[in-house]
């Protein structure tokens, strides 16, 4: 039911952007906040079939997490596909680092895209897509899962952004 729902968002959001001709550029998903590091991992396997844009593959694994791009561009749509590889829950972040913004919900609260640990339990795959706003260009971000400990043993990795 929770599928069904996001994807009637995803739809519609599209359908409004389309509609309206911005010239902003928008993620085709909203960024969700992620719950607390202390919240029960949950236990299914939740796909969003997006399939357009450049595709990073995205795997996070325990304690590490490696892309197949770390520099992007703004305006252009990037399907990341999320794999957890792990035996852990993971939570996926574009992010600037929190050393920048001076703690773990700080980062969680500016997050340019946030995919809670409840989509990425061990062995999860996520698919998002999502497009850098200009305003990217311009600051310091990372990819990252943001819970304390896995962030502190170095699930963080650099991005650029450019024009």
């Amino acid at each position: 039911m929770k599928r069904i729902a996001l994807m009637v968002i995803v739809v519609s959001t599209l359908i409004l952007v389309t509609a309206c001709g911005s010239s902003t550029p928008a993620a085709t998903q909203v960024p969700i906040l992620q719950p607390d590091a202390g919240e029960a991992p949950a236990q299914s396997t939740v796909t969003e079939a997006l399939s357009t844009g450049t595709e990073v593959i995205i795997t996070l694994d325990d304690n590490t997490i490696e892309s197949s791009l770390t520099t992007f561009q703004v305006g252009v749509p990037y399907t990341f596909v999320i794999t957890n590889k792990g035996s852990h829950s993971h939570n996926f972040n574009i992010a600037q680092p929190v050393s920048v913004t001076g703690g773990l919900n700080a980062a969680l609260k500016t997050a340019l895209l946030a995919v809670p640990k409840s989509q990425l339990g061990g062995g999860a795959e996520v698919t998002v897509q999502y497009t850098f706003p200009d305003t990217a260009a311009s600051t310091q971000l990372e990819l990252s899962c943001l819970i304390q400990r896995h962030y502190d043993d170095g699930m963080k990795l650099a991005i650029t952004v450019t024009n």
